[in-house]
């Protein structure tokens, strides 16, 4: 008896599968060889693991002796999240730290595939895996392995983040806010994204309730166990640091503003207010030289434009966008600019100029000490790229270069 064959349909997806999968992995290990990181070891990724045994024992997780107790070494990282996270990140500590940094290294390359996937399906449909994995793990100086090696969250906050924006382009604002309040418990600023919710599509019109809503869950969740809750969550309020994080670890406006000044550790608020002055004066500019797109863009109720857009203004105004954040742009960057820059004849060129830095940087090498330019390289590109899409963007494109709709 002749056993069935198998569609040469399914046969060629299956091989087309497994050549998208072994591409992924030879290029992450190819990153992992070749993107230079101050990152030798997962440094925050202990920094969760003692914090969280800390508190499993009643200890201070926000105490840095305390962690450096536990660990019998000093941890390059004090705990900075809210109290509400550390429940979330202690099942890390079923295992011991090094099994379960090894294991959080291969559940972040899992969720970095997925969201490479997400991107494809729901933004960039018709974008070669390959090419897109290879700006995923290349693109901007190698943000993914920066947050591999360091042991971050910035992967996941960013599959939350991104499942989020294709609910938003689909209408389904609840579980697009829902996942912004997920997604800001570790670093809060993400919340800003709710921001989304006040503008308007073609099937929704501003939505105050739920954006009212969903920001008071937000700060029902950050606060509630502040203040209701162990002794230590009050450290929390007092764990900022003295010195704001510059150079080639936070690529942002902040931090060139601080570079230039040769000071990062002078507070905002403290005299001379000279580098917050510049850095309103910088938001002003950019919000100013923005409002003509933001305007054509509340006309037009484009929603998954208003998602590339907000993607990238937050990314220029934030103050603290550390480098391996820089996942949350790639893919604004290659839907918004691509399509502008093909009419010159190149439509790899975003992609190329995307994963340049990462690939460039050991060749020519740009360390940590590089100048500034080198150092917030990520930064002048992106603000680049932006000016790129204000001023030969939106207007000029024809009709069938507009963004696709995400799929329902």
């Amino acid at each position: 008896m002749r056993r069935p064959r198998l569609p040469a349909a399914a046969v060629s997806g299956a091989i087309r599968a497994l050549l998208s999968v072994a591409g992924f992995v030879l290029l992450l290990a190819l990153a992992l060889d070749i993107v230079y990181t101050s990152a030798s070891r997962p440094w925050d990724f202990y920094t969760y693991w003692y914090a969280c045994t800390a508190a499993l024992h009643g200890r201070n997780p926000y105490d840095a002796g305390v962690l450096t107790e536990l660990a019998q070494r000093p941890v390059g990282m004090p705990f900075l999240y809210p109290p509400i996270t550390v429940p979330l990140l202690t099942p890390l500590t079923l295992l011991p730290v090094e099994r379960a940094a090894q294991v959080w290294f291969a559940v972040k390359a899992l969720m970095l595939a997925s969201l490479v996937l997400l991107w494809r399906r729901y933004f960039l449909p018709a974008a070669s895996v390959l090419l897109l994995a290879a700006v995923a793990i290349f693109g901007f100086n190698g943000a993914c392995v920066w947050d591999l090696r360091a042991g971050n969250v910035a992967i996941l906050e960013q599959l939350l983040l991104w499942a989020g924006f294709a609910a938003f382009t689909m209408e389904r604002r609840r579980i697009f806010a829902g996942c912004m309040v997920a997604a800001a418990l570790f670093k809060l600023f993400p919340i800003a994204f709710l921001a989304l919710l006040l503008v308007p599509s073609k099937k929704s019109s501003p939505d105050w309730k739920l954006a009212g809503g969903a920001l008071a869950l937000f700060v029902g969740l950050v606060t509630v166990p502040l203040l209701a809750g162990p002794a230590w969550a009050r450290d929390f309020l007092r764990q900022l640091p003295a010195e704001r994080p510059w150079g080639i670890v936070n690529p942002s406006a902040l931090g060139l503003i601080d570079t230039l000044l040769g000071d990062h550790t002078t507070p905002l608020t403290s005299p001379p207010f000279l580098a917050l002055g510049l850095w309103v004066a910088y938001g002003a500019a950019l919000v100013g030289l923005s409002a003509p797109t933001l305007r054509r863009l509340w006309r037009e109720r484009e929603s998954t434009e208003w998602v590339m857009a907000g993607a990238i203004l937050y990314a220029l105004l934030v103050p603290r966008m550390m480098v391996y954040s820089y996942l949350l742009v790639l893919v604004p960057v290659l839907a918004l600019i691509t399509p502008i820059v093909s009419r010159l004849g190149s439509g790899a060129l975003v992609a190329a100029i995307l994963v340049s830095q990462a690939l460039l940087g050991r060749v020519l090498g740009w360390g940590y000490q590089a100048p500034w330019w080198v150092a917030n390289l990520a930064f002048l590109m992106l603000l680049g790229f932006w000016l790129v899409y204000l001023f030969a963007g939106g207007r000029h494109l024809d009709s069938d270069q507009r963004l696709p709709p995400a799929e329902p």
